[in-house]
């Protein structure tokens, strides 16, 4: 028997595990063996791997001598990147994105779409919805004065939005980061969210909670000009406001969101793969959907460990000396008006 063709994800930093798990899947369900360990650019030189999928940043010179296929998702707008240059010897190099780019280099054979996406994967049983305030989970973007965080700032403030993520402390906001099962639960109960997305981000491609909240029913209040496909459980708005924050009045709309949603990421996966001319594609199985749920459970568990270890450090650890100082100077004024009265009496 035939062993599985072997593909490859290549990110720089491997830190859109949302992403990764989707991909995985994906290729996955069209018969691939997946590999994403860092280690593996020396064995496309002897032909081992059939397909690399690009993901983020540039890979540089490490790959040069591969000769299979090459599937590069620009979904992050960071990067220009020559990718002749970097698989020169590839058999067909295929770029998604949401729109052709001004500039295709011969070679390069553009795919009209985004990153595949998972319905059964993210979906929790049974459906219910909890939280009444709408929930905004991303770290801070040092975007300078960008009117949307600070409206967003100005609701969390305020008490009307919940935001978790790392860095909101530059706006004077007590926040944490959440790991990829506590933001997927945290969605699911939530009747609302807000998106954010870099400005040159905008209307040019699509936020990971565009896709990920609307398959829990979840609404996602967006900037104007950031939903060009026009995805279902997506609202645009001129500016972030309270009145912004009444926007769903039923969980029966939420219900619908996401049927629509679940319908268009199907359909949206199913002619990426036809694009790609990939094998027949067929669901994730049930061992490849409980392998990737495994890795989201180890991900939660070392994010809650790491926060426990922070709070506990934070507890262990000595004051600085400014807090020491400050309370020898306490100590020494009240010795000192002690002194005093005692004095006071005697004399």
């Amino acid at each position: 028997m035939a062993s599985p063709a072997r593909c490859h994800i290549l990110s720089i930093d491997f830190q859109d595990l949302d992403v990764i798990w989707n991909v995985t899947l994906f290729y996955q369900a069209a018969g691939y063996s997946v590999s994403r360990d860092a280690q593996a650019d020396g064995q496309t030189s002897a032909g081992a791997i059939d397909l690399l999928v690009i993901l983020r940043g540039d890979p540089g010179p490490s790959h040069q001598e591969h000769e299979g296929d090459v599937h590069i998702y620009d979904y992050v707008k960071e990067l220009q990147v020559d990718w002749r240059r970097c698989f020169p010897r590839a058999r067909r190099i295929q770029l998604v994105s949401l729109f052709r780019p001004p500039s295709l280099p011969e070679g390069i054979h553009w795919i009209k779409g985004y990153l595949p996406v998972i319905p059964e994967f993210w979906q929790l049983s049974p459906f219910r919805k909890r939280l009444g305030r709408p929930v905004h989970i991303a770290n801070f973007k040092p975007i300078g004065d960008d009117p949307f965080q600070r409206d967003l700032a100005e609701l969390a403030r305020r008490e009307l939005v919940e935001v978790h993520g790392r860095h909101w402390d530059r706006l004077d906001l007590r926040t944490q980061g959440l790991s990829y099962l506590e933001a997927n639960r945290l969605l699911a109960r939530s009747w609302s969210c807000f998106g954010l997305m870099y400005p040159y981000q905008r209307g040019t491609t699509l936020s990971g909670r565009m896709w990920q909240a609307p398959l829990h029913g979840c609404l996602v209040i967006s900037e104007k000009g950031t939903n060009p496909l026009g995805l279902p459980g997506v609202l645009e708005v001129e500016r972030f406001g309270p009145e912004t924050l009444l926007s769903i009045a039923s969980i029966r709309e939420c219900l619908e969101i996401r049927e629509a949603a679940t319908r268009f990421w199907k359909e949206a996966t199913s002619a990426l793969a036809r694009q790609l001319e990939l094998p027949h594609r067929v669901a994730p199985s049930t061992l490849q959907l409980a392998a990737c749920r495994r890795e989201m459970l180890a991900q939660h568990r070392r994010i809650v460990w790491d926060r426990r270890l922070q709070r506990a450090a934070r507890w262990l650890a000595p004051p600085p000396v400014s807090c020491w100082l400050r309370r020898r100077q306490r100590t020494l004024q009240g010795a000192r008006r002690q002194l005093r009265r005692a004095l006071e009496r005697t004399g």
